[in-house]
Protein backbone atom coordinates (compact mmCIF):
# COMPACT_ATOMS: atom_id res chain seq x y z
CA UNK A 1 0.00 0.00 0.00
CA UNK A 2 2.77 2.27 1.25
CA UNK A 3 6.49 2.98 0.32
CA UNK A 4 7.12 2.92 3.56
CA UNK A 5 6.29 -0.89 3.66
CA UNK A 6 8.94 -3.55 3.58
CA UNK A 7 8.94 -6.90 2.05
CA UNK A 8 8.21 -9.25 5.54
CA UNK A 9 10.86 -12.14 5.74
CA UNK A 10 9.54 -15.81 5.63
CA UNK A 11 10.19 -16.60 9.15
CA UNK A 12 8.93 -12.90 10.43
CA UNK A 13 12.59 -12.50 11.81
CA UNK A 14 13.06 -8.96 10.47
CA UNK A 15 9.48 -8.09 12.53
CA UNK A 16 10.42 -9.70 15.45
CA UNK A 17 13.59 -7.99 15.72
CA UNK A 18 12.08 -4.61 14.83
CA UNK A 19 9.26 -5.83 17.66
CA UNK A 20 12.51 -6.48 20.27
CA UNK A 21 13.91 -2.71 19.68
CA UNK A 22 10.40 -1.27 20.06
CA UNK A 23 9.94 -2.98 23.40
CA UNK A 24 13.65 -1.67 24.05
CA UNK A 25 12.74 1.39 23.04
CA UNK A 26 9.73 1.87 25.15
CA UNK A 27 10.94 0.50 28.37
CA UNK A 28 14.61 2.26 28.71
CA UNK A 29 15.11 3.84 25.48
CA UNK A 30 16.54 4.07 22.11
CA UNK A 31 20.08 4.82 23.42
CA UNK A 32 19.76 1.03 25.14
CA UNK A 33 18.98 -0.99 22.00
CA UNK A 34 21.82 -2.23 20.46
CA UNK A 35 22.41 -5.18 18.39
CA UNK A 36 23.53 -7.81 20.68
CA UNK A 37 20.27 -7.19 23.18
CA UNK A 38 18.44 -7.68 20.08
CA UNK A 39 20.29 -10.97 18.84
CA UNK A 40 19.86 -12.16 22.74
CA UNK A 41 16.06 -10.70 22.57
CA UNK A 42 15.32 -12.69 19.08
CA UNK A 43 17.42 -15.99 20.16
CA UNK A 44 20.02 -15.31 17.26
CA UNK A 45 23.69 -14.08 16.62
CA UNK A 46 24.68 -10.52 16.55
CA UNK A 47 26.15 -10.94 13.20
CA UNK A 48 21.96 -12.58 11.73
CA UNK A 49 21.09 -8.56 13.13
CA UNK A 50 23.52 -6.89 11.32
CA UNK A 51 22.65 -8.77 8.04
CA UNK A 52 18.93 -8.26 8.44
CA UNK A 53 18.94 -4.90 9.80
CA UNK A 54 22.45 -3.19 8.48
CA UNK A 55 22.97 -0.76 11.30
CA UNK A 56 21.38 1.12 14.16
CA UNK A 57 20.70 3.76 11.94
CA UNK A 58 18.84 2.04 9.44
CA UNK A 59 17.19 0.14 12.08
CA UNK A 60 15.61 3.26 13.55
CA UNK A 61 14.21 4.22 10.11
CA UNK A 62 12.72 0.42 10.15
CA UNK A 63 11.57 0.85 13.54
CA UNK A 64 9.44 4.32 12.33
CA UNK A 65 8.11 3.48 8.66
CA UNK A 66 6.58 -0.03 10.95
CA UNK A 67 4.96 2.36 12.80
CA UNK A 68 3.96 4.67 10.01
CA UNK A 69 2.66 2.01 8.36
CA UNK A 70 -0.11 1.26 11.36
CA UNK A 71 -0.48 5.03 10.70
CA UNK A 72 -1.26 5.04 7.09
CA UNK A 73 -3.34 1.87 7.37
CA UNK A 74 -5.96 4.03 9.53
CA UNK A 75 -5.66 7.31 7.13
CA UNK A 76 -6.50 5.10 3.77
CA UNK A 77 -9.49 3.37 5.60
CA UNK A 78 -10.85 6.55 6.47
CA UNK A 79 -10.12 8.36 3.27
CA UNK A 80 -11.93 5.15 1.50
CA UNK A 81 -14.70 5.44 4.04
CA UNK A 82 -15.98 9.16 3.29
CA UNK A 83 -17.37 10.48 0.08
CA UNK A 84 -16.32 14.00 0.90
CA UNK A 85 -12.61 14.51 0.44
CA UNK A 86 -13.05 17.47 3.48
CA UNK A 87 -14.61 14.64 6.23
CA UNK A 88 -12.02 11.75 4.77
CA UNK A 89 -9.01 14.13 5.96
CA UNK A 90 -10.99 15.19 9.42
CA UNK A 91 -11.48 11.79 10.29
CA UNK A 92 -8.18 10.27 9.34
CA UNK A 93 -6.55 13.21 11.11
CA UNK A 94 -8.58 12.27 14.21
CA UNK A 95 -7.82 9.01 14.25
CA UNK A 96 -4.05 10.13 13.49
CA UNK A 97 -4.12 12.30 16.91
CA UNK A 98 -5.77 9.75 18.59
CA UNK A 99 -3.29 7.10 17.96
CA UNK A 100 -0.25 9.27 18.45
CA UNK A 101 -1.62 10.37 22.37
CA UNK A 102 -1.73 6.56 22.59
CA UNK A 103 1.28 5.12 21.07
CA UNK A 104 3.90 4.15 23.33
CA UNK A 105 6.89 4.28 21.14
CA UNK A 106 6.14 7.93 19.95
CA UNK A 107 6.10 8.78 23.62
CA UNK A 108 9.38 6.99 24.33
CA UNK A 109 11.13 9.00 21.30
CA UNK A 110 9.63 12.34 22.49
CA UNK A 111 10.31 12.01 26.46
CA UNK A 112 13.77 11.15 25.79
CA UNK A 113 14.14 13.85 23.49
CA UNK A 114 13.51 16.18 26.36
CA UNK A 115 16.04 14.29 28.48
CA UNK A 116 18.84 14.71 26.05
CA UNK A 117 19.52 12.89 22.52
CA UNK A 118 17.54 10.57 20.48
CA UNK A 119 18.92 9.60 17.35
CA UNK A 120 15.25 8.37 16.51
CA UNK A 121 14.17 12.11 16.79
CA UNK A 122 15.39 13.83 13.77
CA UNK A 123 13.63 10.53 11.98
CA UNK A 124 10.14 12.46 12.88
CA UNK A 125 11.43 16.30 12.48
CA UNK A 126 14.62 17.56 10.45
CA UNK A 127 14.95 13.83 8.85
CA UNK A 128 11.36 13.27 7.73
CA UNK A 129 11.47 13.14 3.96
CA UNK A 130 10.47 9.27 3.74
CA UNK A 131 7.79 9.48 6.21
CA UNK A 132 6.11 12.15 4.69
CA UNK A 133 6.54 10.60 1.08
CA UNK A 134 5.04 7.66 2.55
CA UNK A 135 2.35 9.27 4.06
CA UNK A 136 1.93 11.45 0.87
CA UNK A 137 2.45 8.92 -1.36
CA UNK A 138 -0.98 7.22 0.37
CA UNK A 139 -2.84 10.09 0.08
CA UNK A 140 -2.10 11.05 -3.24
CA UNK A 141 -3.03 7.15 -3.90
CA UNK A 142 -6.42 7.64 -3.27
CA UNK A 143 -7.80 10.87 -3.14
CA UNK A 144 -7.79 11.87 -7.35
CA UNK A 145 -9.58 8.56 -7.87
CA UNK A 146 -12.38 9.48 -4.95
CA UNK A 147 -12.69 12.59 -5.28
CA UNK A 148 -11.81 13.24 -8.70
CA UNK A 149 -13.94 16.71 -9.06
CA UNK A 150 -11.34 18.56 -6.98
CA UNK A 151 -10.45 21.07 -10.14
CA UNK A 152 -7.06 20.93 -9.11
CA UNK A 153 -3.67 20.36 -11.25
CA UNK A 154 -1.74 17.20 -10.65
CA UNK A 155 0.88 19.67 -9.05
CA UNK A 156 -1.49 21.51 -7.05
CA UNK A 157 -3.13 18.84 -5.62
CA UNK A 158 -0.01 17.32 -4.65
CA UNK A 159 1.07 20.73 -2.63
CA UNK A 160 -1.47 20.72 -1.22
CA UNK A 161 -1.49 17.63 0.26
CA UNK A 162 1.71 17.62 1.13
CA UNK A 163 0.88 20.67 3.13
CA UNK A 164 -1.63 18.67 5.26
CA UNK A 165 0.55 15.79 6.17
CA UNK A 166 3.45 18.39 7.46
CA UNK A 167 0.83 20.08 9.10
CA UNK A 168 -0.60 16.95 10.28
CA UNK A 169 2.76 15.87 11.47
CA UNK A 170 3.68 19.04 13.13
CA UNK A 171 0.59 18.65 15.55
CA UNK A 172 1.22 14.52 16.29
CA UNK A 173 4.66 16.22 17.55
CA UNK A 174 3.92 18.88 19.23
CA UNK A 175 0.05 18.65 20.29
CA UNK A 176 -2.14 21.77 21.96
CA UNK A 177 -5.83 20.65 21.57
CA UNK A 178 -8.11 17.57 21.89
CA UNK A 179 -7.56 15.00 18.72
CA UNK A 180 -11.55 16.24 17.70
CA UNK A 181 -10.56 19.74 17.82
CA UNK A 182 -7.19 19.72 15.73
CA UNK A 183 -9.08 17.42 13.27
CA UNK A 184 -11.50 20.23 13.14
CA UNK A 185 -8.90 22.73 12.59
CA UNK A 186 -7.01 20.56 9.79
CA UNK A 187 -10.30 20.35 8.07
CA UNK A 188 -10.91 23.80 8.02
CA UNK A 189 -7.62 24.41 6.59
CA UNK A 190 -7.74 22.03 4.11
CA UNK A 191 -11.44 22.67 3.16
CA UNK A 192 -9.95 25.81 1.72
CA UNK A 193 -6.34 24.55 0.66
CA UNK A 194 -8.45 22.33 -1.53
CA UNK A 195 -11.62 24.94 -2.21
CA UNK A 196 -14.57 22.90 -0.75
Amino acid sequence: MSTARTSPQPDGLRDRLIEAASQITCDTGWSDVTMAKLAGRVGVSRQTVYNELGSKPALGQALVLRELDRFLDVVAAELDRYDDVVDAIRSAAEQVMVMAGNNPLLHAVLSSAHGGTNALLPLLTTHSEPLIAAATAVIVERIPTRYADLGLTDTELATALDSIVRLVLSHVMQPDKSPARTADDIAWIAARVLGR
